[in-house]
């Protein structure tokens, strides 16, 4: 085993990865603990990886602020081997800390996900404003460092946060980003990339060659929240803003981290507690009246019909006058005819996406997707209507089949439709 290089003494190995070894190390001249990477010796004559791994010192030396592990030098062994001086995180990795937790029986709580989901978003904020997609996050390439006192950041920062009682990142400590070795940069070529990442943190479009951009790593740090908030008893919203990030088409994701840390934070937020002045709001919204012809109220079009399926509807951020529901509904819904419509005309089109089969308990997230649409109306089971939302979240009780509708109309005046079929198992 190699002991030293240059004026660095190799303490142990703290990593073995494919292409290098991660020793702790102590810089003699300053006498300071650091961290070294040592290229792999039959990799060293490989001008391609060796390009690569000196990039990776480049890519962290280009990141502003505190949420990567800082680069001090890079050299190069009596034996061609090119090597890495890096910070050391003397409180180790998320995988390690969490491990540790979880052998105590602790389980992640609101503080603890919030907190963590702040640092992270910080982390990646800050890798995506120099064009660059880290391609491998990972609970073991997320470090954990105590704080110097004299740190201050303007950027995305969980430090507003300190005061929770969070036990994954406290409230003395910063969460780092590290091994940029597979990271892409955007600025140099369109995204092209071969497959890689670590085993259940990457991304479907890293599973073999293909092109990412920065929601490659949206998708990851959903992936590492899951993994963080598993078995937990957190709120329902969650799930949602995970689901959204995990999509399998990058295009359905947050667009960057700043939405989906928003995101998460109003899905975390306190409830504010029941007002008892105020009369109770029930979750099982009244059907729509029909008439003699099966026709709701607001026109001729057939509502959709009723099912005990749902007992629970849940739209995010949806505050509507009844009134002015009744009135778009009329507008969008009327038409005559007896022949199922069409979902594209005259230059519109509207669609759902959203899962085929649930299991009873799993939020089912339906998203319109409308081009050329200024307004459309969804018609959910119950047979409720919901205006221009562009989500729909319905959670099933009990196992069955339903169908969620979504309806607009055209500039030339013809109603268009696209239905959805759902089927619930145990």
């Amino acid at each position: 085993m190699v002991e030293r290089l240059d004026n660095f003494r190799l303490e142990g190995v703290i990593g073995v990865g494919s292409f290098a070894t991660v020793y702790r190390a102590v810089d003699e001249r300053l006498n300071s603990t650091v961290v070294v990477k040592v290229l792999a010796e039959n990799h060293s004559l490989n001008p391609e990886i060796r390009e690569r791994f000196i990039a990776e010192g480049r890519a962290l030396r280009r990141v502003p602020g505190s949420h990567v592990t800082t680069i001090h030098d890079i050299g190069e062994s009596d034996r061609q081997q090119p090597y890495l001086v890096l910070e050391h995180a003397d409180r180790g990795t998320v995988q390690e800390r969490v491990d540790t937790l979880w052998r105590q029986g602790w389980r992640a709580g609101r503080e603890d996900v919030l907190v963590f989901a702040r640092h992270l978003a910080a982390a990646v904020d800050s890798v995506h404003r120099v064009q660059l997609v880290h391609r491998d996050l990972s609970p073991g390439n997320l470090l954990i460092a105590s704080k110097p006192p004299a740190l201050n950041d303007a950027e995305l920062t969980g430090d507003e946060a300190s005061d929770l009682d969070a036990r994954v990142v406290r409230s003395d400590e910063r969460l780092l980003i590290a091994d940029l070795g597979m990271c892409k940069d955007l600025a140099m070529n369109s995204g092209l990339t071969v497959s890689g990442g670590t085993a259940g943190f990457r991304p479907p479009e890293q599973d073999g060659p293909g092109v990412v951009d920065i929601r490659a790593d949206i998708w990851a740090m959903s992936a590492v929240l899951r993994w963080l908030a598993q078995d937990a008893d957190l709120p329902a919203g969650l799930q949602k803003v995970l689901k959204r990030g995990l999509a399998t088409k990058p295009t359905r994701r947050q667009p960057d981290a700043a939405t989906w840390l928003a995101e998460l934070e109003e899905a975390l937020a306190p409830q504010p507690a029941p007002d008892p002045a105020q009369e109770p709001i029930s979750v099982h919204p009244e059907p729509v009246p029909e008439d003699s012809t099966g026709a709701t109220s607001a026109g001729s079009l057939p509502r959709a019909k009723s099912s005990t399926v749902w007992s629970r509807l849940v739209v995010a951020g949806i505050v509507f006058c009844a009134a002015a529901v009744g009135v778009l509904v009329g507008l969008l819904l009327e038409r005559g005819g007896e022949d199922a419509p069409p979902s594209s005309a005259g230059g519109v089109s509207i669609s759902i996406a959203g899962p085929d089969q649930v299991e009873v308990g799993e939020p089912a997230v339906f998203t319109a997707e409308t081009e050329g649409a200024d307004s459309w109306v969804w018609v959910l089971p119950t047979g409720t209507f919901i205006t221009d939302e562009p989500e729909a979240v319905l959670t099933p009780t009990s196992p069955g089949s339903a169908e969620i509708v979504l309806r607009t109309r055209a500039p030339d005046g013809s109603d268009l439709e696209v239905r959805h079929a759902l089927r619930v198992t145990e």
